[in-house]
């Protein structure tokens, strides 16, 4: 498990150190940024899906695995047919502004049950939801005259979000480490107490 969880704080950290760059690169060339994303976006859904039908034919171990592989594929030919339109800097930022806005609610809804599971940093997570839900409402509502500046606020945003999610993964991380501790503490006392009674038994008899 621990193993595990180094593994995805890791992949998290990853992810996100590319999401900074992409914001840097799109404020000093939204053209070559998007279309680098969406190719490199459109290429990844064209090799799942193809590995995924692969993997039906040789293993067959999931159900569903041929139907998922076909439909990753025929995402990804659409996509990459698609960048000269999706690369429009309003309809990829509105594509952004919605993504934002539904991480945010999602996030909203996770800092409750962390507040609910007693948590004492679940704030954190709220005040991150909250930035998140205006980031995404300015994106979509798009109130910038200037369209250089409506790019800068958008580099910005999945900066900012970015940066977010990095405290967010370190905050996680720490709380799931304390957890996995306090769980291996009380195993080791059960332990501790199993072996008491059996040692008093074996007096007692």
């Amino acid at each position: 498990m621990k193993s595990t969880l180094k593994r995805i704080k890791i992949t998290s950290l990853i992810y996100n150190v590319l999401c900074i760059i992409f914001g840097v690169v799109l404020m000093i060339n939204p053209a070559i940024a998007i279309s680098t994303l969406l190719y490199i976006l459109s290429a990844g859904l064209i090799i799942c899906g193809i590995v995924e039908i692969v993997n039906y034919f040789i293993y067959g171990y999931e159900s569903l695995g041929f139907w998922v592989g076909c439909i990753d594929l025929i995402m990804g030919i659409i996509l990459i047919s698609s960048v000269q339109i999706l690369s429009n800097i309003g309809v990829f930022a509105f594509v952004f502004g919605i993504m934002f806005i539904f991480n945010s609610l999602n996030k909203l809804q996770k800092s409750f049950n962390y507040r609910r599971f007693g948590a004492k940093t679940w704030w954190i997570d709220t005040i991150f939801a909250i930035i998140l839900l205006i980031l995404g409402i300015v994106i979509v509502a798009n109130p910038f005259v200037n369209a250089r500046w409506f790019v800068i606020f958008l580099g910005i945003s999945i900066i900012v979000n970015a940066l977010m999610e990095i405290i967010s993964t370190l905050v996680v991380a720490n709380r799931l480490k304390k957890m996995h501790h306090k769980a291996s503490d009380l195993l080791k006392r059960k332990e501790a107490d199993i072996e008491i009674d059996i040692d008093d038994y074996t007096i007692e008899k």
